[in-house]
């Protein structure tokens, strides 16, 4: 009996998900340009042909890749637009962060594909795109830490400096888990987040 067209969509997505999981492990370990097209489709086990039927180049891949981590972005800064308190924001944002590079999930790959994004250069409307929502986010924590600073709950001090910290400590950490693997001990929410949030008096 033939698949259906949901059968084979739903194919078709699997190999997706495999071949953007293989190239964004690629491209974060060994650069956007020491990574093959053959690299990519033999670590997701896949033909090359295949890799080609579903991406005409490397730089698809990337793009495609590039386009999700925005919309990750997007998100979280869309989190921070909420009226909830600010600590209780940047502590769920801290959290997830920390949680889901602690299992090795999606969020320290993509952490260090903007990096890859950075390194490549903005040749692509997608990488610019995703630098753009980088800076988005960047202005609403510093927005959102201006706030905390106005109810009392964030610790006096440049806000700009301060999401600029914070921002470099999450890049740290996820360079660090990267080199340590399962050796890896990360900080809790609340002392990652020590030199922002003041201690309850």
């Amino acid at each position: 009996m033939p698949r259906s067209e949901a059968q084979n969509e739903a194919i078709r997505a699997a190999t997706r998900d495999k071949l953007q999981a293989a190239a964004i492990t690629l491209f974060t370990r060994k650069g956007f340009a020491a990574t093959s097209v053959g690299d990519i489709a033999g670590a997701a086990g896949v033909s090359v042909g295949l890799l080609y039927r579903h991406y005409r180049t490397k730089e698809d891949l990337f793009g495609d890749l590039v386009e999700q981590a925005a919309t990750g972005l997007e998100r979280v800064a869309a989190m921070f637009r909420t009226e909830a308190p600010a600590d209780e924001l940047i502590l769920a944002f801290a959290t997830e962060f920390l949680d889901d590079i602690a299992a090795g999930g999606a969020t320290l790959e993509f952490y260090l594909l903007l990096q890859q994004a950075v390194l490549k250069g903005p040749d692509d409307a997608r990488i610019e795109a995703l630098l753009d929502r980088h800076r988005e986010l960047h202005g609403e924590t510093v927005r959102l830490i201006e706030r905390g600073q106005r109810d009392g709950t964030f610790r006096p001090g440049p806000a700009d400096a301060l999401a600029d910290l914070f921002y470099a400590a999450l890049g740290g950490l996820a360079q660090l888990r990267l080199i340590r693997g399962d050796r890896f001990s990360g900080p809790s929410p609340e002392l990652l987040t020590t030199f922002l949030i003041k201690e309850p008096s």
